[in-house]
């Protein structure tokens, strides 16, 4: 048997393939044919660990690659950092370089950026909702990003053969994504893309998030943000290069994703509801939802930010009630700490009585003749000073003064 290379490493199993170039695990034929030439060759070796396969998907600023990870035996996601208009790849090799030297300075600005959202995501490992991060690496001129890779479909997919969802099939989907979402804003990054087709139904039965970041690169040179906007799913300060986003810019996002899935319609895009606001409430289209949650929905949907959720926590106690698993950490904290104090019982100290009136009894004490004698004194000032105009009871009741 032949030693296994990046040349005879069968592409769809992991297989190995024969000198006829067909896998002896799956059967299948190899596809040798040419990459384009701003991708990366297919068969290339990353790291001396991944062996790269076809693309997966690319948008303005990167390029995502189906891999294997030759130290494990599993399927990856590589994303690598390419944004289109600053850089170019040198013909018959791996390098990346910028296009022009007025670019550098914004590529430069992306690339850290690239970096630095792996890195944070990479730490999160334990968001259902989110495509796991398992690397990161500096390599060829740019930045790749390890993800888990995920087989499935994605919700674009499973909408148009369906057309739509009932409200719960939608919400139980939407879930692990608004809660994950939650965490991250937290951690102050915005999504800015999200849309049925950058959510991921997996075999496994999982839901994912992908594409995490790819909007956060925009505006890297002051320019429009319009470059990266996913029409129909972007709120109106997306349109704007001085837009202040947020995680309200994703809950937007969120909000059309599911009005989509339980109607089988678009609302009106958000630019457009500025001058004529005619969206339809989901229950004048037939939809079986209840009030609190066609409410929420509709708050998420609103066209001028300040009106809409200022966090996904909101959304969520909206849409779910009382369901809600995801807690913040300081009521984590509260119920931590109060655990042991919850299960004694309340005592109040109780008053002595008197059996004559009732009355509590006042504890006694000792005190000399000269200073009972001088808080007389004082006693007297203060009621001569009451009785010169300050607020009695119903002065201080009205804000005014007793004559």
């Amino acid at each position: 048997m032949s030693r296994r290379t990046n040349k005879n490493i069968c592409l769809y199993c992991f297989g190995t393939l024969s000198a006829e170039r067909q896998c002896g695990t799956c059967l299948k034929q190899a596809d040798d044919s040419p990459a384009p030439l701003h991708h990366l060759p297919v068969r290339t070796v990353l790291c001396d660990r991944y062996l790269i396969g076809k693309a997966l998907g690319e948008g303005g600023f990167g390029i995502t690659y189906f891999a294997w990870d030759t130290a494990t035996g599993e399927p990856a996601a590589i994303k690598e950092y390419y944004p289109t208009s600053y850089v170019t790849r040198v013909p018959k090799s791996n390098q990346v370089i910028i296009n022009a030297k007025s670019n550098s300075a914004a590529s430069g600005r992306g690339l850290r950026r690239f970096i630095d959202e792996a890195r944070t995501l990479s730490k999160l490992k334990k968001l259902s909702g989110v495509v796991t991060v398992q690397n990161h690496f500096s390599a060829n001129g740019t930045a790749y990003i390890i993800m888990e890779y995920l087989d499935g479909t994605s919700l674009k997919k499973h909408l148009a053969r369906k057309e739509k969802l009932t409200v719960a099939e939608t919400l139980k989907i939407m879930r692990p994504i608004i809660e994950s979402m939650a965490q991250m804003h937290e951690l102050g990054i915005v999504h800015r893309d999200i849309s049925p087709d950058n959510i991921i139904l997996t075999k496994k039965k999982a839901v994912k998030l992908i594409d995490f970041g790819a909007a956060k690169q925009s505006n890297l040179d002051g320019k429009t943000l319009s470059i990266v906007l996913k029409q129909g799913f972007a709120p109106e300060e997306q349109y704007r290069s001085h837009g202040e986003q947020g995680p309200w810019t994703d809950i937007y996002a969120l909000g059309v994703t599911i009005y989509y899935a339980i109607t089988g319609k678009m609302p009106p895009e958000s630019i457009q509801r500025m001058y004529k606001d005619n969206i339809i409430k989901p229950s004048e289209l037939g939809v079986d939802i209840t009030e609190q949650q066609e409410r929420t929905l509709m708050k998420a949907l609103t066209v001028n930010a300040k009106y809409r959720y200022r966090d996904c926590n909101q959304m969520l106690r909206g849409l779910y009630g009382n369901s809600v698993m995801s807690e913040t950490k300081t009521e984590e904290s509260t119920i931590k700490d109060d655990k042991h104090s919850r299960n004694k019982p309340i005592t109040k100290p109780v008053p002595k009585k008197t059996a004559e009136n009732n009355a509590p009894v006042k504890k006694e004490t000792n005190k000399s003749p000269a200073k009972s004698a001088k808080n007389s004194q004082k006693k007297s000032a203060k009621t001569a000073d009451d009785s010169k105009g300050k607020p009695g009871f119903f002065g201080r009741l009205f804000g005014k003064k007793e004559k």
